[in-house]
């Protein structure tokens, strides 16, 4: 079989429940260009993985790092490192998912599409249908669920909010090779917002505005939808420990962007990141005119309420 364009990288940790109909998704795919690496985060996964690989040779790959990660964070920068730059394609995938038998061939059309010149960085991302345990529909747009608009993709704009779900997300090889250049950059907010902002910056995210997965909700989920126009969360976006906390690591992983790519980038998007680190020393007024001058404001009213009063 000739060398597949796309590399799918699983990370599973605890993962037994859910990860057979995951992998099942995947061998349903209505197209062959591509292969599995499957990693564990532990042992209780470890069976299910190495079934499926004895099963699927041609298609499937379970590695065993003998690391332990701690996060899905790491334990992606990790394959991606190690498992995604001798492929021309990567994509991310959780293990409890299920995957809608088209998405990696919607997903990699579109890339072509969007992928102008393949020396530059693209990543495109889609949307996700919200389900639940048993995968009945909970809502057919994670985006419009969460009130997010999977097109803010500037570097400005992502710099303060990230509208990327890893689980959507199709990388190329430029852009693979610029983020694991990053390792395991312990302020890194999530992989899937570095890579966008690595993409925003030097070269293209897209969005394509169609749902490719079912997104299953469980008490487990690390991350998860949310009802953003619900009472309990409009609250939460008022709270101000938890304004305060994803403040601090979106500034804290502005600093290390600009760290790691500075030679790279533009003097505006120097300054977008200069002037997020400013908001940590500077008066109410100097951070309010900042977030204009800059604009570094998120969407939504109850988002942007909560960078005026806690920013």
């Amino acid at each position: 079989m000739e060398k597949p364009k796309v590399t799918v990288l699983l990370a599973a940790y605890k993962g037994s429940r859910y990860v057979g109909a995951q992998i099942d998704s995947i061998l349903a795919q209505d197209t062959d260009d591509w292969q599995l690496i499957l990693s564990d985060d532990g042992e209780e996964t470890v069976p299910v993985l190495e079934a499926y690989a004895k099963a699927h040779p041609d298609r499937i790959r379970h590695i065993r790092s003998g690391e332990r990660f701690g996060s899905a964070q790491k334990h992606f920068m990790y394959l991606l490192t190690h498992y995604g730059l001798e492929t021309d394609y990567v994509m991310f995938c959780d293990q409890d998912d299920v995957w809608h038998p088209d998405k990696i061939r919607v997903t990699l059309e579109f890339m072509e599409a969007e992928e102008t010149d393949p020396a530059l960085p693209v990543l495109v991302h889609t949307d996700l249908k919200v389900v639940d345990e048993e995968l009945e529909e909970m809502a057919p747009s994670f985006l419009r669920f969460s009130k997010m608009d999977g097109s803010r993709l500037a570097f400005h704009e992502l710099l303060v909010q990230n509208v990327v779900t890893g689980c959507t997300v199709m990388i190329n090889h430029s852009l693979a090779v610029l983020a694991a250049r990053a390792g395991d950059v312990p302020q890194m907010m999530m992989h899937d917002w570095w890579m966008a902002l690595i993409a925003a910056a030097f070269g293209k995210a897209a969005f394509l505005p169609t749902a490719t997965m079912d997104y299953r909700q469980h008490k487990s989920n690390q991350v998860g939808a949310k009802d953003a126009g619900s009472l309990r969360y409009l609250l939460s976006r008022l709270n101000g420990s938890y304004v305060l906390d994803m403040r601090d690591g979106t500034l804290v992983q502005a600093g290390a962007f600009l760290k790691l790519y500075g030679e790279r980038m533009t003097e505006e998007q120097k300054n977008d990141c200069r002037a997020m680190l400013g908001l940590a020393s500077h008066g109410k007024i100097w951070r309010l005119r900042a977030l204009t001058r800059h604009r570094l404001w998120k969407n939504t009213l109850p988002r942007r309420l909560g960078q005026v009063i806690y920013w």
